[in-house]
């Protein structure tokens, strides 16, 4: 009778779900001492040969303030493009409003 090790059957499971699965997210909600919290979300799908992640983030203070970050980063073999918008507690877009593209 063979052993087969937890790290045998942790491969054996995960390996075939990350060749297989074309999407993948990420979601965690930190809440501070004071009442306040951050949630981000994280979405990526494989596509063609082209990586698109999304990432939004939320922040809300104790009082009810709410300011928020919204990433789209889009990889190819060609480069890499990010966009990212931010939102300030008044509703308006904030100075972080950007377009970066970087190419290899």
């Amino acid at each position: 009778m063979r052993h087969v090790t937890e790290t045998t059957k942790i491969l054996a499971f995960v390996l075939p779900m990350a060749f297989a699965t074309p999407m993948f997210a990420q979601n965690v909600t930190i809440t501070n001492g004071n009442g306040g919290t951050v949630e981000k979300n994280r979405d990526c799908a494989r596509e063609n040969g082209k990586v698109v992640c999304q990432t939004a983030t939320t922040a809300t203070t104790a009082k009810g303030q709410t300011v928020s970050k919204n990433r789209q980063r889009t990889t190819t073999s060609e480069g890499t493009t990010s966009t990212m918008n931010c939102v300030g507690p008044t509703g308006e877009p904030g100075p972080c409003s950007r377009t970066v593209q970087i190419t290899r």
